[in-house]
Parts: structure tokens; C-alpha cells; sequence
């Protein structure tokens, strides 16, 4: 316990210090540089890597997981095709509060830029859509994603095959 006071007070008294605009300096053969570099926020969307449509082409393996409000546990795996045009198709088998689904789907996505993208897809066996983001990562090898809907909480990955 005091182990964890003192170090807290160490941090606090280093932050106080930086704060009231006092660097800690070494004698590095750069000049001498922060101890503590300073950390630099890129604006949004600054990223260098850029990405359009066909940054996220073929087929890929996805799955995710999560809860559905009013269902539970919600689990999927399956393949999903992205034309580079703007077009996804998929299988997919899926497990929903114990009860176990197949079928396909449909849909639509999105590629900014800074390589983040939405997507939306229309499940007919449901009679809804379901929508969601993503980020291409690995020069499009991978995309991480998440879905958007309320009282859905997903996220899982699509790794090209």
C-alpha cells in the first residue's frame, strides 16, 4: 500500500512539474531531449496510408461476438466477399442465445480515406439490416470491425484467405 501512495505521488509530483512548465533534460547528442517525450495528436484523418474501395477486395474469414439486448450471447463465423466496389455477400453460421442460425446476407461498405469504413448489411432471414465500422488494416489483409445498431454489442475481425 504505501509502495502504490508513493509512486502515486511520484506521477502527480512529475505531472505538477511538467505542468508548471519545467522540462526534465538529458544530455543526449540531439541536443538534449524530453525524459518524457511529448506526445503529439495527429488531427483526425491524418493518417499517411491512404485507402479507397478496393483496399477491401476478396474473400476473407470473419468472425465476432457479443450480446444482442432481449437474446443474449451472439456468436458467428463464416466467409464474406468484398467486390472493391462497394458490395459485400456472405454465409454465415451463427449462434443467437443458445439457437443456431445459417444463411446469407447481403450488402453495402463504405472506405474513407484514413482507411476506416461503415458497412451495412441486410439480413433476410431476420427481415432487418444491421450496420457497423471497420478499419483496414495490413495494406487490406485484415478489418477489424464493430457493430453500430443499439442493443447489439459486437466486434470481431475479417482476415483475407
Amino acid at each position: 500500500m504505501k509502495r502504490a501512495v508513493l509512486s502515486l505521488g511520484l506521477a502527480v509530483a512529475f505531472l505538477g512539474l511538467h505542468t508548471l512548465g519545467l522540462n526534465f533534460k538529458d544530455s543526449g547528442p540531439g541536443g538534449g531531449s524530453s525524459l518524457f517525450p511529448a506526445a503529439q495528436a495527429q488531427e483526425r484523418g491524418s493518417c499517411t496510408r491512404s485507402c479507397t474501395l478496393a483496399s477491401l477486395r476478396g474473400c476473407y474469414g470473419y468472425s465476432y461476438d457479443g450480446t444482442v439486448r432481449g437474446f443474449g450471447r451472439v456468436a458467428a463465423v463464416g466467409p464474406i466477399n468484398f467486390d472493391g466496389a462497394g458490395n459485400t455477400s456472405a454465409t454465415y453460421s451463427v449462434n443467437l442465445g443458445g439457437t443456431h442460425f445459417e444463411g446469407s446476407f447481403t450488402g453495402t461498405y463504405t472506405v474513407a480515406e484514413d482507411c476506416s469504413g461503415t458497412i451495412t448489411i441486410n439480413l433476410p432471414l431476420l427481415g432487418t439490416s444491421s450496420t457497423g465500422r471497420f478499419v483496414i488494416l495490413d495494406n487490406g489483409r485484415e478489418a477489424p470491425f464493430m457493430g453500430t445498431d443499439p442493443g447489439i454489442e459486437v466486434t470481431g475481425v475479417a482476415k483475407k484467405l
